[in-house]
């Protein structure tokens, strides 16, 4: 039995599409620990997106071995005890002809440029192994290793066990608790998904696990794993391919019925609604009571991951994507809010979040995207942990370690169902959805 899914998790012809595909390449894996702490204790650990190229075994850069992490579970929250930790990564293609101090200015968050600095100078932050001036200029292919001290993850929501929604021979299929990530990033590692899987005893230490998919941080819903590389690689093939059909629900602000009625007045022609006024640009009826959004995505700040949408191809700054994501109101909710099925046929970083909130229906609590930063019952706020300042011989210093801020724990946006060629899953509906009276 399969706690939160439906339907027979067999894909009766995955093994015959994958036995002719080559593997991916896969990096190395994560440790596991042991689960089942109480509220308020902690317990030491024990070894242990988009694309399907990421083989989670370690997990991007995880240096730090679980057994030396301890976990804390604290007013509805998990917390990992501060630890030392080599952040890793290999200079990317717009970095190159940059300064070190100005790339991990920009596009580094969890320190402010004055730690980053002193950092460099003090050779805590190293290029191929070697201690660098800040003004080192960026070049192709080069080992960027930043040494931080006590590091401090922000605590994630403590919902219990990850719930398995099905199992195959090739494929684990989970749903996630929003504010966890699906891989270590940025100042999550231990507190990310696939470390809890293998915390869990789901993941076996020493098994591969392979990302399949992309899924924000803030998002909660289902999450596809691959056991092997061929069968990453088909799932990966028919995500790319939108072989699989997604359904969302989101929760927005605003009678999202009165936009469906006036695109559907229109009978599916672009321009003006039926009381006169501007429809968003990109927006025909796809069907009886669901309408379509057609444009582009482009990203304009890597450092905080902002994206906005245009209904032509921009010209200018980062390449724009295209994208498509069909919508339905499926009911009323509380606050004048509605709760919406959305139906993305691509699947960019941000898609759904960004198409409602060019449509002026944004999704309720997601601040990023002309929404309020606000607490509900079922995603109340959390700290948001500012990393302490080390100085120059790694010392931290405790005033600004005390500093925090809050920030949400997710948003209302939840992966409902996937369709795959083989077979179909589906999570749980989300508090804060069933609070919604039927559209029909």
């Amino acid at each position: 039995a399969f706690p939160c899914g439906h339907r027979r998790p067999v894909l009766r012809t995955l093994s015959s599409r994958i036995c002719a595909r080559g593997a991916l390449d896969g990096a190395a894996a994560m440790p596991k620990r042991r689960a089942g702490q109480k509220e308020g204790s902690s317990s030491a650990a024990t070894p242990e997106e988009g694309g399907a190229k990421r083989s989670c075994h370690d997990g991007p850069g995880l240096v730090t071995s679980l057994e030396s992490i301890s976990y804390q579970i604290d007013g509805g929250l998990r917390h990992v005890e501060p630890y030392d930790f080599d952040f890793t990564t290999h200079v990317k293609q717009r970095w190159v002809g940059r300064t070190l101090l100005e790339v991990f200015s920009k596009e580094f968050v969890a320190y402010s440029a004055e730690y980053y600095q002193a950092s460099i100078e003090a050779g805590r932050v190293t290029v191929n192994g070697q201690k660098v001036s800040p003004g080192h200029e960026l070049r192709d292919g080069e080992r960027i290793v930043h040494r931080a001290v006590r590091c401090r993850e922000n605590p994630v929501l403590d919902r219990g066990l990850i719930r398995v929604v099905a199992e195959t021979k090739e494929l684990l299929v989970v749903s996630k608790p929003s504010s966890l990530p699906i891989h270590p990033c940025g100042s999550y590692r231990y507190n990310s998904l696939i470390a809890l899987l293998r915390a869990q005893g789901t993941v076996a230490p020493g098994a591969e696990l392979f990302t399949t998919h992309r899924l924000d941080r803030l998002t909660s819903g289902l999450v596809i794993f691959a056991k092997t590389k061929a069968a990453a690689r088909q799932v990966g093939a028919w995500f790319q391919g939108s072989e699989i059909r997604k359904t969302y629900l989101a929760r927005v602000r605003g009678s999202f019925r009165e936009l469906i009625d006036s695109v559907s007045g229109l009978g599916g022609g672009e321009g003006q609604r039926t009381d006169g006024a501007a429809l968003p640009a990109g927006v025909t009826l796809a069907s009886e009571g669901r309408i379509r959004l057609n444009g582009f995505i482009q990203c304009i700040d890597h450092k905080v991951g902002k994206y906005v949408y245009a209904f032509e191809r921009p010209t200018v700054g980062e390449e724009a994507k295209d994208a498509e994501t069909q919508f339905e109101f499926a009911g009323a909710a509380p606050n004048g809010e509605s709760v919406v099925r959305c139906f993305p046929s691509t699947g960019r970083t941000h898609q759904i979040r960004v198409h409602l909130n060019h449509l002026g229906f944004p999704i309720a609590n997601d601040s990023c995207y002309g929404g309020e930063l606000r607490g509900d019952p079922s995603l109340p706020l959390i700290p948001h942990v500012r990393q302490a300042h080390n100085g120059v011989d790694g010392e931290v210093l405790e005033e600004e370690a005390a500093e925090t801020t809050m920030h949400p724990s997710g948003i209302f946006l939840h992966a409902l169902t996937y369709r795959l060629p083989d077979d179909e899953f589906t999570s749980e509906t989300p508090l804060w959805a069933e609070e919604s009276e039927s559209g029909g």
